[in-house]
């Protein structure tokens, strides 16, 4: 079942798997070779924005964690 938290934020366990590893998302969006501001866009949904399919193999790699968990 989905909590209210991860309803109103589809990548929560994203935003906190980043927080866990002691990154930012600036920093993960500089791994990624996207400005900070499309990251946010991106990790917030804003607009129906999403990562692609390549965008988030290489999320699971920077953060070394199974795409499934954070997807």
């Amino acid at each position: 079942m989905v909590t209210p938290t991860e309803f109103k934020s589809p990548y929560y366990n994203l935003k906190s798997l980043i927080e866990r590893k002691g990154m930012t998302q600036a920093k993960v969006a500089e791994h990624l070779k996207m400005d900070r501001t499309t990251f946010n866009v991106k990790i917030n949904r804003t607009n129906g924005r999403d990562f692609s399919f390549e965008e988030a193999i290489n999320l699971s790699h920077i953060l070394n964690e199974k795409i499934e968990y954070f997807f």
